[in-house]
């Protein structure tokens, strides 16, 4: 009985030790995988100690928690850079705050980490030793249960679809094309298939290492690398296409002031804000640009609702004889203040017409406790957050913007602000109404010198991929540049140190490509379709493999 129970022990604090390594294991890799790592290829193992974990080793006490605090651990990593957004407010404890804002959210998103780790290791640990085609059902599955899972952070809890594991791939543009049919979901699953692929070929190889070649070959490893070759095929076949029959756009001037956060609400600098916009606009002009570029809200008043802004910005575009594309605010006034509405908008400036302020584009997707505060009826405390008196409002459709002058050929430009551009259906929605690319003004200043700008600079190459349009990006602080169709990274402001957190302008050629001017992608005509096809996946591998049953143990 002793030695039974010593060893009984020793299988206990073995199962221990393999949960921990497995759990740390994981968080890393899927850390490495994103900025401000240069390692994507890690997306490619980053479930492999899990799944190595069910396939090998013993079910561990207490593993659900290991999981869960892996994947908090891991976001809260991912998103430090969060914590920056309060520390500028004026509030007492607004770098507490922002501490707590960070620990909540990553614990959040831990949830669903946990939910696909628990399904998966159970559902790997139920079909190892069952027929080929269960295992091959259960690999379709959990990849299918990934994708949906990401659908799902995007829509619940106001939406936060923040570093899809599609984003791990924005500088291999290789594996990208496939999102111009899949959405950036198709990325995500291919990267899970070659993991639980990996995963089943190295059980295979060690138990049946003593046995015939034949025996030792894995079905469910070729899959995944059919799959991976099918998205690398069309990529190949498509990815070096941005260079092919460009049609040529206006020469487009980035004007990055890097000013502080809230610097430029500080009515006492007004006066320096503007001078120094002005400044930076008119170096631009002497190098010859075509179209001058604001990042979000840039003016300390808003170019809608005050005449004394507004004109300040016309005089600017006539003196320069050049037009500009601004973000801005907009105040819809009421009869009473509680009946004013404020926007956060963009505007098309004009040297001769001047704004056009019944036809700017209002942010659709507002940022919650930073632009509007969720239920603040009951937290009447935290509108102090919003760096405005009351909160914004959200626009309700796509307003595309036309240039008045056919001589630059800029064709229509649909717009996105601020963190819009990681929600795919946006831009999607631009492209169905007729963009011919899309402009995201933002300020990443929020985000401090970290991670933050690289993270969300990701998101706008699958938007490009997706829609087939190029992306323009113009930030407070950067990231700014510009993306082709095709995924291409064609412009990014560096300064000499290589970061894009500085104070400066650039100018540079813009193009199109004629191919994709008057046709969508297949996404862009059949939306999230393949996110639905994961879902009948999912179905499927519980039918075949039982992981409806390690579903609800999960759950």
């Amino acid at each position: 009985m002793e030695e039974g129970g010593a060893t009984g022990q020793g299988r206990g604090l073995a199962a221990g030790w393999q949960g921990l390594i497995a759990c740390l294991a994981g968080a890393v890799l899927y850390a490495l995988a994103f900025p401000p790592f240069r390692l994507p290829e890690a997306a490619y193992v980053f479930a492999l100690p899990f799944l190595l974990w069910g396939l090998f080793g013993q079910p561990a006490k207490r593993e659900g928690l290991l999981i869960y605090i892996s994947g908090w651990l891991s976001w809260l990593y991912l998103i430090s850079w969060l914590r920056n957004c309060t520390s500028a407010l004026d509030m007492p404890f607004a770098g507490l705050l922002g501490w707590f804002i960070t620990v909540a959210l990553a614990a959040i998103l831990g949830l669903f980490w946990w939910a696909w780790v628990m399904v998966a290791l159970r559902t790997v640990r139920l079909v190892k030793d069952r027929p080929v085609y269960t295992r091959l059902a259960a690999m379709l599955g959990i990849a299918g249960l990934w994708v949906v899972l990401e659908w799902v952070r995007g829509f619940i809890f106001t939406g936060f679809p923040w570093l899809p594991l599609s984003a791990s791939q924005w500088q291999r543009p290789l594996l990208l094309q496939i999102a111009s049919l899949t959405g950036g979901a198709g990325i995500s699953f291919v990267l899970v298939m070659f993991n639980a692929g990996l995963a089943f070929y190295l059980h295979t190889l060690w138990f049946k290492r003593k046995e015939s070649w034949m025996k030792r070959l894995s079905m469910e490893f070729y899959l995944a690398l059919v799959v991976l070759l099918f998205a690398i095929g069309y990529g190949l076949n498509s990815s070096g296409a941005g260079n092919r029959g460009r049609i040529e756009g206006p020469r487009l001037a980035f004007i990055q002031p890097n000013v502080g956060v809230m610097q430029k609400w500080n009515p006492q600098l007004v006066r320096e804000n503007l001078q120094l916009l002005k400044d930076l606009s008119t170096y631009a002009s002497f190098l010859d640009p075509d179209l001058l570029l604001w990042p979000e809200a840039p003016t300390p008043l808003p170019l809608k609702g005050n005449a004394s802004m507004r004109q300040w910005v016309e005089s600017l575009s006539t003196e320069l004889n050049l037009p500009m594309l601004v973000g801005n605010i907009s105040r819809e006034s009421g009869t009473t203040s509680r009946e004013t509405k404020w926007y956060n908008a963009v505007f098309w400036v004009d040297p001769e017409t001047g704004v056009d302020v019944d036809t700017y584009y209002a942010k659709r997707r507002l940022v919650p406790f930073g632009e509007y505060v969720p239920l603040s009826r009951y937290l009447p405390f935290v509108e102090k957050m919003v760096p405005i008196e009351g909160t914004f409002h959200p626009g309700t459709s796509v307003n595309l913007l036309e240039p008045r002058a056919p001589e630059l050929d800029a064709g229509q430009i649909g717009n996105l602000v601020c963190y819009e551009d990681i929600f795919p259906g946006l831009a999607r929605a631009n492209t169905l109404a007729g963009a011919d690319w899309h402009y995201v003004a933002t300020n990443n200043a929020w985000f401090g010198e970290k991670a933050g700008a690289w993270q969300h600079a990701a998101h706008s190459v699958l938007r490009a991929v997706e829609t087939r349009r190029p992306v323009v990006r113009c930030g407070n602080a950067g990231w700014s540049g510009w993306i082709d169709e095709y995924g291409h990274i064609r412009h990014v402001m560096l300064d000499n140190n290589a970061s894009i957190y500085f104070q400066g302008v650039e100018v540079v050629p813009f193009s199109r490509s004629s191919w994709w001017a008057n046709r969508f992608s297949p996404y862009v005509q059949m939306g999230d379709w393949f996110v639905g096809f994961c879902a009948l996946l999912v179905g499927l591998g519980a039918w075949m493999s039982g992981m409806l049953k390690s579903l609800r143990k999960a759950v």
